[in-house]
């Protein structure tokens, strides 16, 4: 069972001991446990309903009422499972150091792991942190509602300073 606490070591895992399943974590970084986001869940459950509208209406008045709806039904489908995928794809893990970023996923597959990047950005109840692989670059969506306020803000801050680079 995965705790809920700011501070989870790790799921299933005693106290402060790090399974098998984090290898890349750097000793004495806090392991963060992020819970998910029903803001993001209704923003995301929002906008499929909009675009189902929208497909709706458009079909409607080309082909009629009848014929739209399976068409409509299915792109509801279609988006709904993706959004199921991206929901079981977001970080359920944070690592922060004063020098990196990581996010593991629920069975503690290393999702992202470098610096925080300046083209992150920040706002009241969302943040957007680009994390750096070398080249490569990975956007990470994180939520005020998913952390507590005080690892919302240091997140914040991390992004901002990463900004002033």
């Amino acid at each position: 069972m995965i705790s809920h606490d700011e501070t989870a070591a790790a799921p299933n895992s005693p106290a402060g001991r790090v399974p098998p399943a984090f290898p890349s974590r750097r000793a004495g970084a806090p392991l963060l446990c992020l819970r998910p986001s029903l803001a993001l869940q209704l923003l995301v459950a929002a906008a499929l309903g909009v675009a189902t509208a929208a497909v709706y209406t458009t079909l409607a008045s080309w082909h009629g009422a009848w014929q739209a709806l399976p068409i409509t039904l299915a792109f509801l489908a279609t988006g709904g499972l993706a959004a199921a995928a991206w929901r079981r794809k977001q970080p359920a893990f944070i690592e922060i150091g004063s020098d990196f970023f990581a996010a593991y996923s629920r069975d503690g597959a290393c999702l992202v792991a470098g610096q925080i990047a300046g083209a992150s950005q920040w706002g009241a109840w969302l943040l957007a942190l680009v994390v750096e692989q070398g080249a490569r670059r990975t956007t990470i969506l994180i939520a005020a509602d998913a952390v507590s306020p005080e690892i919302f803000r240091t997140l914040a801050v991390r992004a901002r300073s990463a900004a002033g680079r």
